[in-house]
C-alpha cells in the first residue's frame, strides 16, 4: 500500500494524488483509480510554483502541480515533490521529464523558458530523431545522449512490424521486458554519462525519449533511487505515464482498430503493450540490478560512479527537509 496520512474527517491522502479540472480528487494506487470524492479547490502561488489547496471536510492538502501541460508535447512533468525514505522532499523546478519535443510550438517557447530550463537531453537514437528533431528556444542547449545502441533502426521499425502483424501481444511484452533489462545490463556506460550530466547541472533540465515513458522512466527511477525515494513510490510515479498519456493512448487504439480493417493481422493487444507502461517493466529493471549488481545501492556506487560523499551532496542540493 502507498504511505498514507489521515485527518479528522477520516479522508486518506496517499502519496500520489490526481486532481481533475472539475475539482474531483482521484486516489490512485499503482496507476489505478480506487475512488474519487468532491473537493473544493483554490489556487495558491509562492512566487515560484503554483499550488492547489485541496479541502475535504476538516482536512486540507497542498498539491504541487507536477504536470506541465503543453499542447503538442506529451507527458511533461516535474519529478520533484516526492518524499524520500529520510523524510526529505525532492525539490520542484530542478529536473523535468517529457515526451519528445519535436512538435513544440513556438508559441510555447515562453512557457518552456518560464521553467528556466537550460538544457535538454534527448535519449532517442539517430533513427528515431531523423525528421523529428526537437524544436527549442535558441537559449536552450540541446544534448543528444542516446541510452541504447540501435544501428539497425530496430526501435524505429517496431511500429511497422506491429502494423503488419509481425509481433504478437506476448512478443511485445517479452521485447519490452528485455528492453528494460538490457537498459541496465548492456548500457551502463551510457547511463553513467547521462546521469552525471543531468545531476551535475546547476540549472533546471529536461530529458526525454520518444514517448517519455520507457527510457525516460528508467532514468527517472534511477535519479529518484539516488535521492533515496522508496521503490514503491518510484514505481507509482513511473505509472503516471499511463494517466498523463491516456487520451493519446485511447486515440492511438481507436486508429489501430480502424487500421485493422486493412491490416487484419495486426494484434491490437501488441499495440497496447507498446504504448503503455506496466509495473512489471520497471520492476524488470530493478530485478536485473538486484540480481546482476547486488542491489540498487551497489549499482549507484559501482556502476553509476556515485560514492557516498557525492550522493550526500546531491541529496542536499536536490531535496530539502520537510518542515514539521
Amino acid at each position: 500500500m502507498a504511505n498514507e496520512a489521515g485527518g479528522k474527517s477520516g479522508f486518506i491522502f496517499p502519496k500520489l494524488l490526481f486532481l481533475s479540472a472539475r475539482g474531483t480528487l482521484y486516489i490512485f494506487l499503482a496507476g489505478i483509480a480506487l475512488t474519487a470524492c468532491k473537493v473544493s479547490v483554490s489556487e495558491n502561488h509562492d512566487g515560484k510554483s503554483a499550488y492547489r489547496q485541496v479541502v475535504h471536510g476538516e482536512d486540507s492538502l497542498l498539491l504541487a502541480k507536477r504536470y506541465i501541460p503543453f499542447g503538442n508535447t506529451l507527458n511533461f512533468r516535474d519529478i520533484g515533490g516526492l518524499k524520500t525514505k529520510d523524510g526529505r522532499i525532492v525539490r520542484l523546478g530542478k529536473i523535468y521529464r517529457s515526451g519528445n519535443l519535436a512538435s513544440l510550438d513556438e508559441g510555447e517557447f515562453d512557457k518552456l523558458n518560464s521553467l528556466h530550463i537550460a538544457s535538454v537531453y534527448d535519449l532517442r537514437t539517430d533513427h528515431e530523431i531523423k525528421g523529428k528533431e526537437d524544436r527549442l528556444p535558441p537559449n536552450v542547449k540541446y544534448f543528444h545522449t542516446p541510452t541504447v545502441e540501435d544501428k539497425e533502426g530496430e526501435i524505429a521499425q517496431l511500429k511497422t512490424k506491429v502494423i503488419n502483424g509481425q509481433i504478437s501481444e506476448q512478443q511485445a511484452f517479452d521485447k519490452t521486458i528485455q528492453f528494460y533489462e538490457d537498459a541496465v545490463s548492456l548500457n551502463v556506460n551510457a547511463l553513467r554519462e547521462i546521469m552525471q550530466d543531468i545531476l551535475d547541472s546547476d540549472a533546471p533540465v529536461v530529458y526525454h525519449c520518444s514517448a517519455g515513458k520507457d527510457r525516460t522512466g528508467i532514468i527517472s527511477a534511477l535519479i529518484l533511487s539516488i535521492l533515496k525515494v522508496d521503490r514503491e513510490t518510484i514505481v507509482n510515479e513511473y505509472l503516471l505515464s499511463n494517466y498523463y498519456r491516456q487520451e493519446h493512448t485511447e486515440s492511438t487504439l481507436r486508429k489501430a482498430k480502424l487500421g485493422k480493417i486493412i491490416k487484419r493481422k495486426m494484434d491490437l493487444k501488441a499495440v497496447e503493450v507498446f504504448i503503455t507502461v506496466d509495473e512489471r517493466f520497471i520492476n524488470a529493471t530493478f530485478e536485473t540490478i538486484d540480481k546482476k549488481y547486488g542491489g540498487i545501492e551497489q549499482f549507484i556506487k559501482n556502476q553509476l560512479g556515485i560514492d557516498q560523499k557525492r550522493r550526500e551532496l546531491l541529496i542536499e542540493r536536490l531535496t530539502y527537509q520537510e518542515k514539521m
